[in-house]
């Protein structure tokens, strides 16, 4: 293998890893659910509050049937006696489904046929509200350690104005933006707890279907058409369809480091395969299989003329004299690797083969190749015959 050949592979082999390492670097951390479960299921006693999205847009993907069965798995394999477990649905407005203490495992078996099986009619969707009546719960049981699972499709849309709980999701939000808070009292104690539930590390969240952001709040987005959504904000972005923990509000692109990293390894490969062209490339050449070996360094575009008197060829060219050749009858030249060519010019008498083939034309020369030269004869001196082997520079010579 040439020193192209491997440079190039080694190029090749860079260039597809960067894509992936950009990959890599890109893809947020995911547990899945039954790591999930292990994980809540070490902390012990605990408070559990599922916060359940019965809207009618639910139904669309598949988001119902995934909120119903990580609702039951997290029931059955991360919940044990003595957690006290809360499953609050909503859609416009809250309920209370169920608010109970599990004494055995029958509890938590039980609790499952309380799932929600259906959405609910009508327009409209408010999760903080149900948000913060989980983390009500959480700081009503403190000192015990507070889960808040979030299972929706993260879309908020505005009630109509006749609906009966239109005013308290004005508590909530605004007409300016998922990201323009009101000034009520209850956002405000919404934000307490978020804040200091947070900051006292006893309080674990947990979406499916919907990203939660640094602050705690889910990342909620507005519907602005069918199968379209719109980033709603700075700690807003489009929220998963699968299961993932808190997620950064604003993540930061690795890609201006990975090109800058890219930029570099080309740099360096380039400057790598421009040291290997100027390296002189070594050629041993032998007469027979007795003849002392003859050893040259070929710098790029030079050449070893076959015959010829030593010194007539161009600069930096060498010559491998051969009895009764006066002129050139072949030269091997560096080309990357190295290359048996005809002389352009020279004497028509000498018959040149490559391993036993007649030279018609530039063919590249590796170790171990032979290369006959005939000469033909004249009234004053027979036929002669030249062999001239490429042997390995790399072997002991005596």
């Amino acid at each position: 293998m040439t020193s192209r050949t491997k440079l190039n592979i080694a190029l090749f082999a860079a260039l597809c890893a960067l894509p992936i390492a950009a990959c890599a670097q890109d893809a947020p951390s995911q547990a899945s659910l039954p790591q999930f479960a292990a994980q809540i299921k070490a902390i012990h006693p605990k408070t559990v509050v599922f916060v359940f999205d019965v809207s009618g847009s639910t139904r669309h993907g598949g988001v119902f049937g995934r909120e119903r069965a990580a609702t039951a798995t997290l029931l059955r394999q991360g919940c044990d006696p003595g957690d006290h477990v809360i499953l609050k649905s909503f859609g416009t407005g809250t309920q209370t489904v169920f608010d109970k203490t599990i004494t055995d495992a029958a509890d938590a078996a039980a609790l499952t046929d309380q799932i929600p099986s259906a959405v609910t009619p009508g327009a409209g969707t408010n999760i903080r509200e149900p948000h913060h009546e989980a983390l009500k719960a959480i700081e009503q049981d403190l000192p015990n350690p507070g889960v808040v699972v979030l299972l929706t499709d993260s879309f908020n849309d505005r009630p109509l104005e006749s609906d009966p709980n239109y005013p308290a999701y004005l508590n909530y939000y605004t007409l300016k933006g998922l990201t323009v808070y009101p000034s009520s009292s209850e956002n405000r104690d919404y934000e307490r707890l978020l804040r200091t539930l947070k900051s006292s590390d006893k309080l674990t969240e947990y979406g499916v279907g919907v990203g939660i952001a640094t602050s705690g709040r889910p990342i909620e987005r507005l519907p602005v058409g069918p199968g379209q959504d719109d980033n709603a904000g700075d700690d807003q972005s489009t929220a998963p369809t699968t299961l993932t923990p808190s997620t950064p509000e604003k993540p930061q692109s690795n890609l201006p480091a990975i090109i800058g990293g890219a930029v570099a390894l080309l740099a360096i490969l380039a400057f790598a395969a421009m040291s290997a062209l100027r390296r002189p490339q070594p050629l041993r050449l032998k007469l027979g299989d007795k003849g002392r070996p003859v050893d040259f360094q070929l710098r790029p575009g030079s050449r070893v003329q076959l015959g010829g008197s030593i010194g007539a060829g161009g600069p930096g060219d060498e010559t491998f004299p051969l009895a009764g050749v006066a002129a050139p009858a072949a030269a091997i030249e560096a080309k990357g690797g190295l290359t048996l060519i005809p002389a352009v010019k020279g004497s028509d008498t000498v018959k040149v083969y490559h391993n036993g083939a007649r030279l018609e034309g530039p063919t590249a020369v590796r170790t171990g190749d032979e290369i006959r030269l005939v000469t033909a004869a004249t009234e004053t001196s027979p036929e002669r015959e030249h062999r001239v082997r490429v042997a390995d520079p790399k072997e002991a010579s005596f």
